[in-house]
């Protein structure tokens, strides 16, 4: 073939690619992703570049603000336009799962999941959350194990060693004497009813406010029974209001003497150790009825695909690489000290270093053995409405002495009712 037919065809080969180019054909897929977790987003813009060129992709990492998530991503595919292809929310409160899969803003991840042989290493109870009438919508993030931090200095000084301490009745009757001598706050709580320390040691309890069809439970003995312990502990005055913005002076200043904590709130004692006045320990959290979790969870962020996304069997790739590549994991805790929920990571080294706030107490380890105790809760379609709504508000009530419990939690229990479809 002679030199000039050869240029010829190279020039004509360069025509075509540039034409090619020109229409977009040569581009990269590009996947919208939306998160409302600044912290997380750090982690997927350092590993951005890996992502794109393992999935031939683009990805481009939008952060919504997490008071516009929802409404946002409703208008956008209501709209049929500028929507996500994968999105990352909160657990809590979500707003965007349904048990009707019809009606759910992402779809559920079934069929992926069953076929996937990494899915099944992530603590069932954490998959609680993202789990409506059976279908599995997200991927989650992190496990958030709860666990008991404590001033092990404060507790000693009135003759209470907390590890030995066993179960929520004897913290609460040690608790006592420690406000009598010292007049130091065992625990914080959340007046508002369902949330914060309540929160936690309600799901110890086996007590579900959602039965396994969705149908609410807030006025059942067991329910009745520990409300009115919870009040109980309220009214012995032991407990401080949960304060967010001056929660690591309360603890500096030994005002309160001990937390239930997920991994992202642990270091709100941060400060009271740097004073090197106190010593603080950590342990599981006490027993609320003997064979119970000695842990719960709280918080938390998930992964799942839109319903208008095209390709969901590659999205489904890239979140659960996203989420659950082992390589990475590690460096989650290391970084952003939570949890992955990924149980074959759990060996790695970076789980089994000393604390030194803790008195070189072994965190990681600890948590590890938690995770695989986090309890199942029943979630679905009113689950957060009937929490938040429902029993906060006649709890409210009920705290402040207004109607019993019984009465509270059966109006509760009625208006739960009115939510059902």
């Amino acid at each position: 073939m002679s030199r000039r037919k050869v240029a010829i065809i190279l020039l004509s080969l360069v025509l075509i690619l540039a034409s090619f180019a020109g229409n977009g054909l040569l581009a990269k897929e590009k996947v919208v992703f939306w998160s409302f977790a600044a912290n997380n987003i750090e982690e997927w813009e350092a590993r951005k570049a890996e992502i794109e060129a393992k999935f031939g992709i683009t990805l481009v990492i939008e952060n919504v603000p997490e008071t516009a998530f929802v409404e946002t991503l409703q208008a956008t595919m209501m709209a049929g336009i500028d929507y996500p292809d994968i999105i990352e929310w909160r657990i809590e409160q979500n707003q965007i799962l349904d048990a009707n899969p019809k009606k759910s803003l992402v779809i559920p991840l079934d069929k992926y999941v069953k076929k996937s042989k990494v899915f099944p290493r992530v603590p069932k109870g954490r998959v609680a959350w993202t789990t409506y009438g059976g279908h599995v919508y997200g991927l989650p993030h992190d496990v958030h194990p709860v666990v008991l931090v404590y001033n092990d200095t404060i507790w000693k000084s009135v003759g209470v060693d907390m590890a030995k301490i066993k179960t929520w009745d004897e913290f609460f009757k040690a608790a006592e004497k420690l406000y009598a001598e010292k007049q130091v706050y065992a625990l914080p709580y959340d007046a508002a009813g369902l949330a914060a320390t309540m929160w936690m040691i309600w799901q110890q309890t086996g007590i579900q406010v959602l039965d396994e069809k969705g149908r609410p439970t807030l006025d059942t003995p067991e329910m009745q029974k520990f409300v009115k312990w919870w009040i109980d502990k309220i009214n012995s005055g032991v407990m401080c209001n949960w304060d967010w913005g001056n929660f690591g002076a309360l603890l500096a200043n030994g005002t309160m003497a001990s937390y239930t904590s997920p991994d992202w709130w642990i270091s709100q004692v941060d400060a009271a150790v740097e004073t090197g006045k106190y010593e603080f320990r950590v342990r599981d959290l006490p027993l609320y009825s003997e064979g119970g979790p000695r842990t719960s969870s709280w918080g938390g962020s998930f992964m799942a695909i839109t319903k208008l996304a095209k390709n969901p069997e590659k999205l489904y790739q890239i979140i659960e690489y996203m989420q659950y590549e082992e390589e990475y994991l590690h460096i989650r805790y290391r970084d952003a000290k939570m949890l992955p929920p990924l149980s074959t990571v759990w060996d790695h080294e970076v789980f089994k270093q000393p604390d030194p706030r803790f008195g070189g107490q072994k965190l990681g380890l600890l948590q590890i053995e938690l995770a695989k105790e986090i309890p199942w809760i029943n979630t679905g379609d009113i689950f957060w409405d009937a929490v938040s709504i429902d029993f906060n508000t006649q709890f409210t009530e009920i705290a402040a002495g207004n109607i019993s419990v019984e009465k509270g939690l059966k109006e509760a229990q009625a208006r739960a009712l009115k939510r059902l479809k």
